[in-house]
C-alpha cells in the first residue's frame, strides 16, 4: 500500500508507538487523522510538531475520544467522516494495559476488552464504507499466543482476573476478529492484517510487565513497514515477518462465535 499522499487514520497517536508513527507519517500523507484521549490543548505541542512536518498541502486533523465509552467511538467516526470522504489506511493502535482489577466501562463492559477490542472493531465497522480500497492494520501483541479465548465468558466475569490475562485475552480477540474480517470484507480491494510491533519500552509495557524493551522508533518502523505491504490479507505479523497466530484465531467456528458475541456487545448500553 502506498502511504505517500494517502489519507491515514491512526488511533492512539499521542503517546508511545502511536506518537512516533504519527511523526513519521506526517511528511508522507496528504491527510493524517490522529486520535487520542486528551484534549487538543493537552497535545498542542505534538500537533504543532506534526503540522510543522507535513508535506506541501498536507493536513493534520486531531480527534479526541475515550475508548472506554462506545458513544465516543461513534462520535470519532462522525468526526472522521467530517474530515474526509475516503480513508486509504486505518491503523488501530490505541490500547490500554489490563486494568489492575476487573473494571467495567461506562457501557457496563469489561474495560480492557472494550478498549483493546470492541472499540477498534466498532471504529473499523463504521469506516468500511469510506474504504473502497486500502488497508487496515490492527496492532495486537505476541501475548495473544499464550491466551485462551473465553467465548463463554468474553468479559472474564467467571474466570480468575489478572491484568496481563485480560490484556492478552483482548489481543487474541482482536487477532481472531482480523482473521474473520479478512474473509468478510465488503471489497476485495481492502486488506486487513494484525501485527505484534515488538517488545517495546513503552509505558504500557512497563505497566503490564515492569520490563524494558526495544525503542518506540523500532516499533514504529515495523508498523509502517507492515502498513506499506500488500497482497497479504488476513496475515498476522511478528514485527515485520508473517507468522502463525494463536490457532484459535484461524478457527472458523471461533471466528463466527466471536463475531456474534461482538455484535451483541456493541448493541448493548449500560
Amino acid at each position: 500500500m502506498e502511504l505517500e499522499g494517502a489519507t491515514v487514520v491512526l488511533t492512539g497517536a499521542t503517546t508511545g508507538i502511536g506518537r512516533t508513527t504519527a511523526v513519521a507519517l506526517a511528511p508522507r500523507t496528504r491527510r493524517l487523522i490522529v486520535h487520542g484521549p486528551q484534549s487538543p490543548a493537552e497535545v498542542a505541542e505534538l500537533l504543532a510538531q506534526l503540522r510543522g512536518g507535513t508535506r506541501p498541502g498536507g493536513e493534520i486533523v486531531y480527534l479526541q475520544a475515550d475508548y472506554g465509552e462506545l458513544e465516543a467511538i461513534e462520535r470519532l467516526a462522525e468526526g472522521i467522516r467530517s474530515a474526509t470522504d475516503r480513508v486509504d489506511a486505518l491503523i488501530n493502535n490505541a490500547a490500554r494495559p489490563g486494568a489492575p482489577a476487573r473494571t467495567l466501562s461506562r457501557d457496563g463492559i469489561e474495560l480492557t476488552l472494550q478498549t483493546n477490542y470492541l472499540a477498534p472493531v466498532a471504529l473499523t465497522t463504521a469506516l468500511l464504507d469510506l474504504m473502497p480500497s486500502g488497508r487496515i492494520v490492527n496492532v495486537a501483541s505476541a501475548t495473544h499466543l499464550s491466551a485462551t479465548l473465553h467465548l463463554d465468558d468474553l468479559e472474564l466475569a467467571r474466570h480468575a482476573y489478572a491484568p496481563s490475562t485480560a490484556y492478552a485475552h483482548s489481543k487474541l480477540a482482536l487477532v481472531t476478529y482480523t482473521c474473520w474480517l479478512a474473509k468478510n470484507l465488503p471489497s476485495p480491494s481492502i486488506e486487513v492484517v494484525s501485527m505484534h510491533p515488538g517488545v517495546i519500552a513503552t509505558d504500557l509495557l512497563h505497566a503490564m510487565f515492569s520490563i524494558g524493551g526495544d525503542s518506540v522508533e523500532y516499533a514504529a518502523a515495523n508498523l509502517l513497514e507492515v502498513a506499506s505491504l500488500t497482497g497479504d490479507n488476513g496475515t498476522y505479523y511478528d514485527e515485520r515477518v508473517p507468522a502463525p497466530p494463536n490457532p484459535t484465531a484461524q478457527d472458523p467456528e471461533a471466528q463466527s462465535r466471536l463475531h456474534q458475541l461482538t455484535t451483541n456487545l456493541l448493541g448493548r448500553r449500560a
